[in-house]
C-alpha cells in the first residue's frame, strides 16, 4: 500500500513539472512576441564581429539513433567554450542563463524541447569547462616552465 502512494506521488510530482514547463514556455513566447521590436543588422555595423567565423565556433548536436542510448551528447556540445566564456563574464544566474539559452534557441527557430536545458545542466557544464579550463591552464603552465631554475 506504501508503494502504490509513493508510485502516485510520483506521477503527481511529474505531472506537475510538465504543466509548469508548459505554463513557462507559453509566459516566454507572449513576452518574446509582445516585448520589442527588432531592427535589421546594417552590413557594415557588426563587420568586425562577424569576420572571423570558424565552423567550430558553433555546437555539433549529435543524436543518437539507437533506442538505449540517452542524449547527453546534445547536451554536452550545446555550450561551445566561447557560449560559456560570455555567460561566465555577464555574472548570469543559473536561471537568467537558462532564460537566455531558451530565448535564445526560439529567436533561431530552433524547438526549445530538442535542448536539454535546465539550470542544474548549465551547472554541471559549467563545472565541467571549468575544471576543462583549469587543467588547459595547468598544462599550458608546465609547458613554459623550464626545467632548471638559476
Amino acid at each position: 500500500v506504501e508503494w502504490i502512494k509513493k508510485l502516485t506521488d510520483i506521477e503527481e510530482r511529474a505531472r506537475l513539472r510538465v504543466v509548469k514547463e508548459e505554463n513557462r514556455r507559453i509566459k516566454y513566447v507572449s513576452a518574446s512576441k509582445s516585448s520589442a521590436s527588432y531592427e535589421p543588422l546594417q552590413e557594415n555595423s557588426s563587420k568586425n564581429s562577424s569576420e572571423n567565423i570558424d565552423s567550430e565556433d558553433f555546437p555539433t548536436l549529435i543524436e543518437s539513433s539507437e533506442p538505449g542510448k540517452s542524449k547527453s551528447i546534445m547536451r554536452k556540445d550545446f555550450i561551445t567554450p566561447k557560449l560559456f566564456a560570455a555567460l561566465d563574464r555577464c555574472q548570469l544566474s543559473m536561471g537568467d542563463s537558462v532564460f537566455v539559452l531558451e530565448t535564445t534557441i526560439d529567436a533561431l527557430g530552433c524547438n526549445i524541447s530538442e535542448f536539454p536545458i535546465s539550470k542544474s545542466s548549465i551547472q554541471r557544464i559549467r563545472t565541467e569547462k571549468l575544471k576543462e579550463f583549469a587543467e588547459n591552464i595547468k598544462i599550458d603552465f608546465q609547458n613554459e616552465v623550464p626545467d632548471v631554475v638559476t
